[in-house]
């Protein structure tokens, strides 16, 4: 038979200098994001002349506080091109009802613009900034303020409420649209 060791409680001392030993010897965590720091300004000059094709006008949206503002995913009209047994093409469309349910279903977004105070405070302290500009989200389908900017369709949500971080906006969807189960 073999012997058990008693274990006995670690005074407080102990515990507290456990603790910070363990503090100062682990890693943050990595960041989510998918942007590198040398990629933001990047990132940023493509987010801006995509808002100029589209309005006429630079993105100068300024999220406030702890907002992020994301540009929400709607799938483009055209679908897919096929070509027939004759060899002539025909272009798939996506009917109107589903692009314009698209602007209250889509969970992913494209991230925009990050306000002063999001992932500031003792919360992100180890993780640091879950996302930033140019990363493609998985935001909550209901927790965002929807809002269309300059015809645009955007979500303004708390910096706690990205879900994840992926790697382009087809990836995910609605559970309802799956197709494997």
């Amino acid at each position: 038979m073999s012997k058990v060791s008693e274990v006995t409680k670690p005074t407080r001392e102990e515990f507290d200098a456990d603790m910070d030993f363990i503090q100062s010897h682990t890693r943050a965590a990595p960041t989510l994001s998918n942007i590198e720091p040398h990629e933001e300004d990047v990132a940023k000059k493509l987010i801006n002349d995509h808002f100029i094709e589209m309005t006429g006008r630079p993105f100068d949206m300024r999220a406030a506080g702890y907002l992020i503002a994301t540009k929400i995913y709607v799938r483009p009209e055209e679908l897919k091109t096929i070509t027939r047994d004759d060899g002539s093409e025909a272009v798939i469309y996506l009917p109107d009802t589903v692009r314009a349910e698209d602007k209250y279903q889509s969970v992913s977004a494209l991230v925009c613009g990050i306000g002063p105070e999001a992932y500031q405070g003792e919360k992100f302290e180890r993780s640091g900034p879950w996302c930033k500009v140019g990363d493609w989200v998985l935001i909550p389908r209901y927790e965002a303020t929807a809002v269309s900017y300059r015809g645009v369709a955007m979500a303004l949500l708390p910096d706690d409420r990205v879900m994840a971080v992926i790697d382009g906006p087809d990836d995910v969807r609605a559970a309802n649209l799956a197709d494997k189960y």
